[in-house]
């Protein structure tokens, strides 16, 4: 990965360089991680729409990484960028409402987010979130 073309590109604004770059810092991806970097670009390409973006930060504020912990920003995050497609997205919301940390469980919503990531079988390869939304829509409520 050119890490000096993406900072190129993220510093022009391209919320795509600044999702990758994000991304990079936020996992230490030819890059040491640096969570401060992974918020600041992360947070331009969400304002620009970018649910890949907004995924990952979604992250950042559910686990306080770079960021005050803050489950309703990271909800806020997560629907936005599920509500776009972003698989992701969709199935952590289904974790959220299943398994109720620090807010109530809502099993009909985390069905709802399940059922909608693994509509996207056959478009994403076959992974563990898949086959753990698979595995929480056939299970009976």
């Amino acid at each position: 990965m050119n890490i000096s073309e993406l900072r190129q590109k993220a510093q022009r604004g391209s919320a795509v360089a600044q999702t990758i770059l994000g991304s990079c810092y936020l996992e230490g991806i030819d890059v040491e991680v640096n969570h401060d970097e992974a918020f600041r670009l992360l947070s331009s390409a969400a304002e620009q729409g970018a649910p890949r973006a907004m995924t990952s930060l979604a992250r950042m504020y559910a686990e306080g990484l770079g960021t005050a912990k803050n489950l309703g920003e990271a909800v806020r995050l997560y629907k936005a960028a599920a509500q776009a497609g972003e698989f992701l997205a969709q199935v952590a919301l289904g974790r959220i409402y299943s398994r109720g940390t620090d807010i109530p469980a809502n099993p009909e919503s985390a069905r709802k987010w399940y059922t909608t990531a693994a509509a996207q079988e056959g478009s994403i390869d076959d992974c563990e979130e898949l086959q753990e939304a698979k595995a929480y829509i056939t299970k009976p409520f």
